[in-house]
């Protein structure tokens, strides 16, 4: 099963008007038993439901928290509005946006943490495209809060604000997986963001994927489940 993001060229900037979002889907882990809970968030115009069944079952001792973002006009799409975590402006340059909303939407990830912190100590943040640039801008600025971050066919958004990670944190278990052929989020951001968290302090377990573009591959999504098996298990 592929995920395509949309992408369509403009220029207008707009400010972010919120719609509540849908009721967070709930995937119970196979079996009952809940050792670590993953939040995975979805790209630009899609929702929870749409990682769904795809997610349903699949990981042993993990709960999974599908949120939908709320609605808002976006800048590329003409101000279309649609499902956004944040206002995305163009496709040239990601590293100077301002991403309006990203800071709501980052602290109803906080909320959805903390909750989960009630019962399990082991949390992951995950997502494709800008679900995976809110699970990197999120957990990186509260690194004592997550176990771990997965990116998928991402970015790295405002890596300023970004602290640097100190010598007593812990060095959190980060996963980006990237198309060569991808010509919405391109490669070169990939790299950049790959760049930016290693300068900040981290490592990153970092992969490219031939004739794969804007979408998750079924290779890359192996790679992915038996990422989240390893950091869950340790």
């Amino acid at each position: 099963m592929l995920r395509n993001a949309l992408a369509t060229a403009a220029s207008q900037t707009r400010t972010a008007k919120y719609v509540p979002s849908m009721k967070d889907i709930i995937l119970p882990p196979p079996g009952g038993k809940h050792t670590a809970t993953m939040i995975f968030m979805h790209g630009l115009g899609d929702t929870g439901a749409g990682w769904s069944d795809l997610l349903d079952g699949r990981l042993p001792g993990v709960k999974v928290v599908l949120p939908t973002a709320p609605t808002m006009p976006v800048s590329l799409n003409q101000g279309y509005e649609m499902p956004a975590w944040y206002d995305i402006v163009g496709l040239d340059s990601r590293s100077n946006e301002e991403c309006v909303g990203i800071e709501e939407s980052s602290d109803r990830i906080l909320e959805l943490i903390k909750k989960e912190r009630e019962t399990v100590n082991t949390i992951l943040l995950c997502g494709f495209s800008q679900g995976g640039a809110l699970s990197l801008y999120t957990g990186l600025r509260n690194r004592e809060l997550v176990s771990g971050i997965a990116a998928l066919s991402s970015y790295l958004p405002k890596p300023s604000v970004i602290p640097q990670k100190k010598d007593t944190d812990k060095d959190l278990p980060i996963l980006q997986c990237h198309g060569i052929d991808d010509q919405v989020v391109r490669l070169e951001w990939a790299i950049e963001s790959r760049e930016a968290i290693k300068k900040l302090g981290n490592e990153v377990e970092y992969y490219e994927y031939s004739n794969m573009g804007h979408e998750l591959h079924p290779q890359e999504f192996g790679k992915f489940i038996e990422w989240v098996g390893k950091v869950t298990s340790s």
